[in-house]
């Protein structure tokens, strides 16, 4: 079987439900002390938390917090920030006034226990997600760990590898995108495929295949990629491929290329297949259907309409250091992205939280 499931209860469907949860979206109001005014028409880029410069582990307020190399983010309805910590091995919260504290796991224990969230531990976090109902949902390694508002943690369940598969090869298999559609399912890629869990703990494919017979069949590289992932309340989801392109895979399983060129990274805004995408690592959607892209080759945000216009939101090609302030700004070392669904995004810029306000 492909994945090992310990989610014996069914969780009940939820009344209030986000635009898309994780890897991906959530309804946040804003976060963080210190936001500059928006004049209309402008994108600004704020400090929420840590810093650009320094890493760390410390819980602290806004820019006297420090993370240890966040690889994603997620918000919930109340305005609070979830960062997936991968270096300090642990889940942190950012609150609306900005205070960050730590919800589970410690650098003590880089692997995956279940436990109270003071015994918790996590091995290889890169991506997290935001239910509605207080629970969020971590990738880690080949683990899918649910956190509930008191901060236990538990596994729900393990994705298979390959029956032929060196210990240099498995974390080609890891967990690499994760969000929670409007039904309560939580949907799950990796490299070979996307897994759907839904709230009673049955598990199907959407795309792909549960697991490989051999992983010498793959073409191409098999070391980790992380790939992008929302979903909508309808059960719609939406995925960064590898190929360089973003595609939307509708509830019958119907799948469209929304924009990019297979096999073609690069830099381009435009119509559909004329625009071009650079590892598009974290995805979220907002009120309107607009969906944002963390494209890490380029260090930028883009948006994508309803009608599959790319443009770019924020970021400058080719920076090096974080730029605040007005925008387009700069955001080095693009690691997540979320938002709250009504204009206002969240990205990690190497150790630092980013807020970017649309105009």
């Amino acid at each position: 079987m492909d994945l090992k499931i310990a989610r014996p209860f069914a969780m009940s469907l939820l009344a209030a439900l986000c635009t898309a949860c994780g890897g991906g979206g959530g309804d946040s109001g804003s976060t963080g002390p210190g936001a500059p005014g928006l004049g209309a028409g402008t994108t600004t880029l704020a400090l929420v938390a840590g810093s650009a410069t320094e890493s760390g582990n410390l819980d602290a307020n806004g820019s006297a917090a420090r993370f240890g190399q966040p690889a994603g983010i997620a918000a919930d309805s109340a305005g609070n920030l979830f960062v997936a910590d991968r270096g300090n091995c642990s889940i942190r919260r950012i609150s609306a006034a900005g205070a960050v504290s730590t919800v589970a796991g410690s650098p003590q224990r880089c692997r995956s226990v279940d436990g109270a969230a003071g015994a918790a531990g996590f091995g290889t976090l890169n991506a997290i997600a935001a239910s509605p109902d207080g629970r969020l949902y971590a990738a880690d390694g080949l683990a899918v760990r649910e956190i509930d508002p008191a901060g236990t943690v538990r596994t729900i369940a393990t994705l298979d590898t390959a029956t032929v598969v060196g210990a240099g090869e498995i974390p080609y298999f890891y967990a690499s995108g994760i969000a929670v559609d409007g039904l309560a399912n939580v949907v799950v890629a990796n490299a070979i495929g996307i897994r759907k869990i839904a709230p009673s703990g049955a598990v199907s494919m959407i795309e792909g295949v549960p697991r490989l017979d051999n992983i010498a069949s793959v073409l191409g590289s098999h070391s980790f990629q992380q790939r992008g992932l929302a979903a909508a309340r309808d059960g719609t989801v939406y995925v960064g491929d590898f190929a360089s392109t973003v595609s939307r895979i509708d509830p019958a399983g119907t799948r469209i290329a929304l924009a990019g060129l297979s096999g073609g990274a690069g830099f381009a805004d435009g119509l559909a297949g004329a625009a071009r995408f650079d590892r598009v690592i974290a995805l979220t959607l907002d009120a309107a259907g607009n969906l944002y892209a963390a494209d890490a080759g380029n260090n930028l945000i883009r948006k994508i309409t309803p009608d599959r216009v790319v443009s770019t939101a924020a970021g400058t090609i080719g920076a090096t250091s974080l730029q605040l302030g007005n925008g387009p700004g700069a955001l080095p070392a693009l690691a997540g992205l979320t938002g709250d669904g009504k204009g206002t995004l969240y990205a990690i810029s190497g150790n630092a939280i980013v807020k970017i306000t649309l105009p």
